[in-house]
């Protein structure tokens, strides 16, 4: 075989390889572009490991000028169970609080066991509001200050940030969001600053069940002075004395 020959074999090898790997970058350069820029009318975030394929391309890209918009489609458990812990910090200290929670068709019962104090009882159920604490035989009845508004009721009473508060605030407050991992699990996260305080708050939202499972508040120093994290939430489980009162009286006969 003359060297001509072999030497144009040689080339053309050398130029079919060359065009070979350039096809390939070009492929995975594009791939990439598209896996990281959402594309118009199917915008969608980044998928998390553990998370769906078809659930991560229908899901909003979470930015602060969407999280409203993604936080207002949320929705909680009409049945569900959950142990919280509560820590606020001041200068010369802290509390805890470890709340036992159980909730069933919009009625709250809360069991409040304090760092520091007897422990608490609360229930909120058709617009009225119970409180006894340890040892009393009768409890305290009055009505809630919203009727109508239980969520949000149960939330201040069991010291738990309400995540309906961001859909109040003018846009300009919310400083960042988007999606993240808390406690093992996906969830929403979104940041804000208090129009009020100038405080900081940040929340964790569980995706899946629609709760707030974490969250976190800095002061205007950025000295932390409250956190809150949930435990596992059982879906559909509670225990029925939950929503007995201290004289017997059955409020919810869950069976």
């Amino acid at each position: 075989m003359s060297i001509k020959r072999i030497l144009g074999i040689t080339v053309f090898g050398v130029l079919f390889i060359a065009a070979v790997i350039g096809v390939m970058f070009l492929m995975s350069y594009f791939r990439r572009d598209n896996d990281a820029i959402p594309l118009p009318g199917n915008q969608s975030s980044p998928e998390p490991s553990g998370l769906a394929q078809s659930d991560a391309l229908n899901r909003i890209v979470a930015a602060p000028d969407t999280i409203q918009a993604i936080i207002s489609t949320l929705s909680r458990p009409d049945i569900y169970s959950r142990d919280v812990l509560i820590e606020t910090f001041w200068e010369d200290g802290h509390a805890k609080y470890h709340i036992s929670t159980s909730v069933a068709d919009g009625a709250t019962s809360l069991r409040i066991l304090p760092s520091a104090g007897s422990e608490k009882r609360i229930i909120i159920f058709a617009d009225m509001l119970y409180i006894w604490y340890r040892g009393d035989s009768t409890p305290y009845i009055g009505v809630i200050g919203s009727p109508g508004d239980r969520h949000r009721n149960a939330d201040e009473w069991q010291m738990l940030v309400t995540y309906e508060d961001i859909l109040e605030l003018d846009q300009e407050y919310v400083v960042d969001a988007g999606y993240t991992e808390f406690g093992g699990e996906y969830c929403l996260y979104a940041e804000y600053l208090s129009p009020l305080l100038g405080y900081t708050m940040r929340y964790y939202i569980s995706i899946e069940l629609g709760l707030v499972i974490g969250a976190e508040e800095y002061d205007e120093t950025g000295s932390l002075v409250y956190t809150m994290s949930a435990g596992e939430c059982l879906v559909g489980e509670i225990n029925p004395a939950s929503f007995t009162l201290p004289d017997g009286t059955v409020l919810i006969d869950i069976t």
